[in-house]
């Protein structure tokens, strides 16, 4: 409840409900609602207030009395008839507080020469008290009951207005929450991926230049190899951050296809994997024509993150079979590997970044990126890629590549 006319205004302080004002502010049907309170009442001031065991807040107000009274501004709760309101949890009329027994020495005539009152209270969507929407004059008056329904029924739209603007409020906060930590994820991968290149790149120079030496002993020779087979793996980590970054940052993968043949790719890429998983047995099929238009090194990133999924995800003496097989329309290129079946319920969303298909081979645990880029360069070629996994067929990804010649 406001001060007289004569009362001098209260200084302005930090206020910790400044959230509550504003989202009050923001529903336009309180303006006409206390509007209609002071049309129906008579009474000259209505507000919609915040109310708590420590504070009186205004949160709107339409003032013909010339109060003074602003959104933001608070008072002693004490010293109100919301104050009551809050403690009954019911809606409170008051005609004449100067001869209303019950109000006999409450501070709020003597205070803020309130003679006439109507209010009911306000609760938020989980049932919590928020505050109070009262109407009031200086002067008595004659308020009915039905007057009292009708502030019941109005309070009704108010908090049900209150309850979409913070349901929208916290969606939006959501929103922008999860929006933003995206971002920053996906800008912070793009930056660490391109800073570490460089320092890799040296690596790898440095310890392919000292292979080639002819006076290194065995032991040498294969910590050498260790560390170029090593940076093999970050680079190709790098490199499916970095295309990582490039689709979810809303830009479509770069492929620059040209004449192929998938045969020579597939037989590339499998011996260069017999070297790094040393020990490990792959079988190699190639049928049909393997010609077509595609972007070879990107081919040959999708037949390399395959068989390093096989590879970890399969026991060391598991056969890895690739089979290259085309036909008049397109080139299919396929990886088998025995071992645990993918769960059922993963295989919908296996291709999604993040997501492993098993936990087993944890120890050489990636970020899970390596399925999501193979979809993502199929895709990009027009093409496809399936996955059929049993126990007793092993897990098989399928990649159809239309020729595109």
């Amino acid at each position: 409840m406001p001060p007289t006319p004569s009362a001098h205004p209260h200084p302005r302080t930090a206020n910790p409900l400044t959230a509550d004002v504003e989202a009050v502010g923001r529903i336009d049907a309180v303006k006409t609602v206390l509007r209609v309170l002071t049309r129906t009442t008579g009474l000259r001031l209505a507000v919609v207030a915040r109310v708590t065991p420590e504070s009186w807040t205004c949160c709107a107000v339409l003032d013909e009395m010339g109060f003074g009274l602003k959104a933001g501004d608070t008072l002693a709760v004490s010293t109100t008839f919301c104050n009551t309101v809050r403690n009954l949890g019911t809606p409170l009329k008051v005609n004449r507080a100067s001869t209303d027994p019950r109000f006999a020495n409450h501070p709020a005539p003597r205070m803020y020469n309130v003679e006439s009152y109507v209010a009911v209270p306000l609760y938020r969507r989980n049932g919590e008290f928020f505050g109070v929407m009262c109407a009031l004059d200086s002067n008595p008056a004659d308020l009915s009951d039905e007057v009292l329904e009708t502030f019941r029924h109005l309070g009704d739209l108010v908090g049900y207005q209150l309850e979409q603007e913070e349901a929208l409020s916290e969606r939006d906060s959501q929103l922008m929450g999860a929006q933003e930590a995206s971002v920053l994820r996906e800008q912070l991968m793009g930056i660490v991926s391109h800073d570490l290149r460089n320092p890799l790149n040296a690596i790898s120079l440095a310890a392919a230049t000292l292979i080639r030496r002819t006076d290194l002993d065995d032991r040498a020779r294969r910590g050498l190899r260790r560390i170029l087979d090593s940076s093999d793996r970050a680079n190709r980590l790098i490199r499916d951050l970095l295309d990582f970054t490039h689709v979810r940052t809303g830009m479509a993968l770069p492929v620059k296809p040209q004449p192929m043949n998938l045969h020579e790719v597939a037989e590339q890429v499998v011996d260069e994997v017999r070297l790094t998983a040393r020990g490990r047995s792959l079988d190699l099929v190639c049928e049909g024509c393997g010609k077509g238009r595609w972007d070879p090194d990107r081919i040959a990133q999708v037949l390399t993150n395959l068989l390093t999924n096989a590879v970890q995800y399969s026991a060391q003496d598991a056969l890895i079979r690739v089979e290259v097989r085309g036909d008049e329309r397109e080139v299919v290129l396929a990886v088998t590997n025995p071992g645990t079946p993918i769960l059922p319920a993963l295989l919908p969303v296996l291709f999604e970044p993040m997501t492993r298909g098993t936990t087993e081979g944890s120890e050489h645990r990636s970020v899970g990126l390596g399925l999501f880029i193979v979809n993502q360069i199929v895709r990009a070629h027009g093409g496809a890629v399936d996955v059929m996994s049993t126990e007793e067929a092993g897990t098989t990804f399928r990649v159809h590549l239309p020729r595109g010649c």
